[in-house]
């Protein structure tokens, strides 16, 4: 590895870093401490060049404990095992989430989100978030993954309650989340031996998974420990993103203009915008060893977060990292890289496509209501926008 740290700064303190208003500052304070930065709670790995490098290197930069503070009673299939165990479950699980799968949904997801706009257009008003963020991924995901839509709002509680601070938790998880750990557990338990009882034409993901019989079938501990995480993962990554994505649109009036005169535009859009405000800031790993890195010894054992965020931002790898264009071409960290890449990828991209598509060819003029500026949770385990309130002409408007 080429990159050397820059001279130690002291110990970066993330609580203070100004994440729910501006991160682009945020981002900008952090990589300037350093491509490896010692914080409390071990060590951070800022530039593009040594997150890659710990993405690839799975034998070096474990997930195995990883996740243990989110609470799950059984390790969360997959993103709990490195290879060689990995390889199997995401062979396992690939069909289900592939491209091909995703294709499938396009048609049904389309729909959905002009069903949703449907409902507030003609006022000329809505919070982007309640009224279309929250309510699309949720029945995806439920529906695909074979969840009652019922539940969607006990699920999110018990997801937001595991989530909301794992960088910052210490040691050992919180009583709070080992009691909301145990609570969704048990309604795993009881939902999976409820769909074991009804499963005649089950096209969804559990159902299928139920009844597997190949010789690669997976356990009822590896079951519940995928379900776990599917509904950590899946619920509201997607809102997340289009919160955060709708909030840079609305602020700066040549990019939603360029989409409404330019739908082809719309998959680089995509790209560049989780690059630019993705979700997932920090992705959490443990050394399986001492690793020598960039002149510094990361001891084994200790815990190093990932930071594919700023990474995101890294001026080597890109010119004017902390501007938005909507035609910028190459990689980017926002579904993490290596053996643990984001299996939701396909399905996020696709429903991101499928409702710039549908919002700006219904309302292509729109931008944050008077007085509203937009201020995300922090700490957090997912950066996003619980509130967006747009105002657009009523019926949808024109280009301006």
């Amino acid at each position: 590895m080429s990159q050397d740290p820059a001279p130690p700064l002291g110990m970066l303190r993330f609580r203070q870093l100004p994440m729910a208003e501006n991160r682009t500052e945020a981002y900008r304070i952090i990589r300037e401490a350093g491509p490896i930065i010692k914080s409390p709670r071990g060590y951070v790995l800022s530039s593009s060049e040594y997150v890659e490098y710990a993405l690839k290197h799975p034998e070096l930069f474990s997930s195995k404990q990883a996740f243990d503070l989110v609470g799950s009673p059984l390790p969360m299939v997959p993103i709990a095992f490195d290879p060689p165990e990995h390889t199997r479950y995401r062979r396992i699980l690939q069909p289900f989430v592939g491209p091909r799968t995703m294709a499938d949904w396009q048609p049904r997801v389309r729909s959905l989100v002009g069903t949703l706009i449907d409902t507030f257009v003609e006022r000329g008003h809505c919070d982007l978030v309640a009224e279309l963020a929250v309510p699309l991924p949720a029945e995806v995901f439920l529906t695909l993954f074979g969840l009652p839509m019922q539940d969607r709002d006990q699920l999110i509680a018990w997801k937001e309650g595991l989530l909301g601070n794992p960088m910052t938790s210490g040691g050992q998880p919180s009583e709070e989340v080992v009691r909301v750990g145990a609570e969704l557990f048990s309604y795993l338990v009881g939902h999976i031996e409820g769909r074991r009882r009804s499963l005649d034409g089950a096209e969804d993901l559990l159902g299928r998974l139920l009844t597997d019989t190949s010789t690669e079938r997976l356990s009822e501990e590896e079951l519940l420990g995928l379900s776990f995480l599917f509904v950590l993962a899946g619920l509201d990554t997607v809102t997340s993103a289009l919160s955060t994505a709708f909030a840079a649109l609305a602020g700066q009036p040549r990019l939603r203009q360029q989409i409404a005169a330019d739908p082809s535009v719309i998959p680089d859009a995509v790209e560049e915008l989780l690059r630019m405000d993705g979700p997932v800031v920090f992705l959490p790993r443990v050394a399986s060893q001492d690793i020598e890195l960039g002149g510094q010894t990361i001891p084994a054992g200790a815990e190093v977060q990932v930071a594919i965020a700023v990474a995101n931002r890294d001026p080597a790898e890109r010119p004017d990292p902390d501007e938005i264009d909507l035609r910028r071409q190459g990689r980017h960290h926002a579904f993490g890289g290596g053996p643990h890449r984001c299996l939701g990828s396909h399905l996020a991209r696709m429903e991101m496509r499928e409702v710039l598509a549908e919002w700006h060819s219904r309302i292509p003029s729109y931008e944050l209501a008077p007085g509203f500026a937009p201020r995300v949770q922090w700490p957090t385990g997912l950066v996003g926008l619980d509130s967006l309130p747009l105002v657009f002409p009523p019926g949808g408007g024109a280009a301006q």
